[in-house]
């Protein structure tokens, strides 16, 4: 029904231009209620590149299966047709430029990826155009470039096409609702290279209802100009000479009317029950907070039965209205008050002990934070405290005097002491400070049997302390002479000094020094015995450094193999000197530079291997190919510092740019 209540007429010319083939493609179909025309231009360098047939077809062919002018569906029609020609059985992988318009007689979408264009008038005057999908027209839209787009060196230079392997993101349009005598106008390069926008706008602002005309037209324009080299054109005017209207337009206008003001009578009906809803909760909200206004009142006032009743009453209105913090709140408050009632009630009836478990467990609460009710539970707990402390500390007292624990058990009647003072009971007081002075008098009885057993231990240990002198000093001065025989000078000094650190007899004096007088005439006879051997071993040094010292050379040269050798000598010449630590560094180094020849044979063989694949690029002339691969293998010798092979990359790409030139001139 669309199809036959509306008018479009189509209209094209599609030529090869100066190419032996024409790499254009164009078709459509038109449905009762959709119509969709694809427009491709092949973007490869191959004469015979059928890239363009293939994606309008398999567009077409997408559509066909499922008609819609859906965003998403659209682009899963592009990404799917993406695929088709990345695994196409062609031996050169396809690529192409393309734009697919859909309509449905009232409004159309596009969706583009690459460099064909699309216009759109409206009463003659240009509406609507498509952006290149360029790097010519991200420079230009950013005002790093002035050049125009159709001439400018990048406009060729494409983020988007069918036939990119990653990140492909064809662009689609929003929808557009379309008038009568609208024009759709879309074109490949080989018309828009040589006939700017501005001369195609004034051929279809003067166009009349044949869509034929306008394309012949511009087509005479463009040949007229003569261009060299020029490309395969393609050039499609879709003339919209009268859009589709529903007939039940305004019946559907009028019952969309209705629905809404039913609509809004119901929300106005929800919005009333909503404000009574919510003028209940809001007023049960009032009466919880008066209640829960109240306990702490009457907490202050100290008044814990009445704060228990209001909060009784304010806990079901918090689970009623679902306020969790409130509800909380209420609920440690119960949990105090519960707890400081019921010892309040054991305290006036003289149950001691209940209230002080009661008031205890009030304090154990994490949640008391109310200054009033905590003052008052600590106070209770201290009175408490005092009054049933006393006796069990004078009773802990006692235990521990019976185990002779005097310090401790002193403690605990001072305890009582300090309890029976603050609670005024002198009695207790009495008591006591009596024990604590049975404590002193049974301390110093037992100190002055302690001073007499400690003046006969300490006569026994001054003899034996005597005879261990004595017997340390003879083994002292044996062990050096002991030692002084075998050659171990300094070994022989320690254990003289050691031995006039044992004298404290001037008679033992002479003896111990004659001894260190041998042992500084066989440190002098030593000293001069090696005086030839220290520059032997400094020569030795100085050729293990230098051996060091060409390893280092080598690893910054990259001739880790080289390096490792150096290393593994400098190592035994140290060892050998036994310098350890200088063979533990040197070991480090020898480690890294063995990781690193590791890692540089895989770039090596990935540099010779690119470096390969560049040659045979050029050899087959795809300089494209060839100028990226010989980069590559010229960055990986780079980084294996091999200059000479990095020089043979230069060459070359010199070479590939230089055919490249020509080869594009010859064209």
């Amino acid at each position: 029904m669309r199809k036959s209540n509306s008018i479009f007429k189509t209209a094209f010319v599609s030529e090869s231009g100066a190419e032996l083939t024409n790499k254009d493609y164009f078709a459509y179909v038109e449905f009762d209620d959709y119509a969709c025309y694809v427009l491709a231009s092949g973007i490869t360098d191959f004469e015979t590149s059928e890239a363009a047939k293939e994606a309008v077809e398999h567009l077409l062919l997408s559509f066909e299966e499922h008609p819609s002018m859906s965003s998403g569906t659209l682009k899963r029609y592009m990404k799917e047709t993406n695929e088709r020609l990345l695994n196409s059985s062609h031996a050169q992988r396809l690529k192409a430029s393309v734009i697919m318009v859909v309509t449905d007689y009232e409004k159309f979408r596009y969706v583009a990826a690459g460099n064909v264009r699309l216009r759109m008038y409206r009463k003659g005057r240009f509406l609507i155009g498509s952006s290149d999908m360029s790097l010519a027209d991200d420079l230009i839209k950013k005002g790093e470039s002035e050049t125009p787009l159709d001439r400018h060196e990048e406009r060729h230079n494409l983020y988007a096409y069918l036939g990119k392997k990653e990140m492909f993101k064809p662009f689609v349009s929003k929808s557009y609702k379309l008038d009568d005598a609208d024009i759709i106008s879309i074109y490949t390069q080989g018309l828009w290279e040589h006939v700017d926008s501005q001369e195609i706008d004034e051929i279809f602002a003067d166009a009349s209802d044949d869509p034929k005309e306008s394309v012949d037209l511009l087509e005479d324009v463009l040949l007229s100009r003569q261009p060299p080299n020029l490309k395969s054109y393609t050039i499609v005017a879709i003339f919209v000479n009268k859009i589709y209207r529903d007939p039940d337009r305004e019946r559907k206008r009028q019952r969309y009317i209705k629905i809404a003001l039913i609509i809004l009578v119901i929300l106005l009906i929800i919005g009333i029950i909503w404000y009574i809803f919510n003028r209940i909760r809001q007023d049960k909200i009032e009466e919880m907070q008066t209640y829960m206004e109240r306990t702490q009142t009457f907490m202050d006032q100290e008044n814990f039965k009445r704060a228990m009743e209001n909060a009784q009453k304010a806990l079901p209105l918090a689970r009623e209205l679902k306020l969790a913090d409130e509800e909380e709140s209420i609920t440690d408050d119960l949990l105090i008050l519960d707890a400081v009632t019921q010892a309040n009630d054991f305290f006036d009836k003289g149950n001691y002990t209940s209230a002080y478990e009661y008031y205890v467990k009030a304090l154990n609460y994490s949640s008391i934070t109310d200054k009033v009710m905590r003052d008052f539970v600590q106070h209770r707990v201290s009175v408490l405290e005092s009054q049933l402390n006393l006796e069990q500390f004078m009773q802990l007292g006692d235990y521990v005097l019976q185990q002779e624990y005097f310090d401790e058990a002193e403690a605990m009647y001072r305890r009582a002491a300090n309890l029976a003072s603050t609670i005024h009971d002198k009695d207790g007081f009495d008591k006591a400070m009596n024990a604590i002075a049975g404590i002193y008098a049974k301390k110093a009885e037992l100190r002055k049997d302690a001073e007499d057993k400690l003046d006969k231990k300490r006569q026994d240990l001054d003899q034996k302390l005597e005879q261990q002198r004595q017997t340390a000093l003879t083994d002292a001065l044996k062990k050096g002479d002991d030692l002084l025989a075998a050659g171990d000078i300094d070994g022989a000094q320690k254990a003289y000094l050691d031995a006039r650190n044992l004298a404290n007899n001037p008679a033992e004096l002479p003896q111990i020094n004659a001894a260190l007088g041998q042992v500084s005439q066989a440190r002098e006879k030593k000293e001069l015995e090696e005086t030839t051997s220290a520059d032997e071993r400094k020569k030795e040094f100085a050729e293990a450094t230098d051996t060091e010292t060409k390893g280092d050379e080598s690893f910054a040269a990259g001739d880790y193999p080289a390096a490792q050798m150096y290393y593994l000598t400098a190592i035994e010449k140290f060892n050998a000197l036994v310098e350890m630590d200088k063979v533990k560094s040197i070991q480090e180094k020898f480690n890294l530079a063995r990781t690193k020849s590791f890692e540089s044979r895989g770039t090596k063989v990935e540099a010779e291997d690119t470096e390969q694949r560049a040659r045979n690029f050029y050899a087959d002339k795809n300089y494209e190919e060839a100028k990226a691969a010989a980069t590559k293998a010229k960055e990986l010798y780079e980084k294996l510092g091999m200059k000479l092979k990095v020089q043979d990359m230069d060459v070359l790409l010199e070479q590939i740019t230089t055919d490249a030139q020509i080869a594009a001139a010859l064209k």
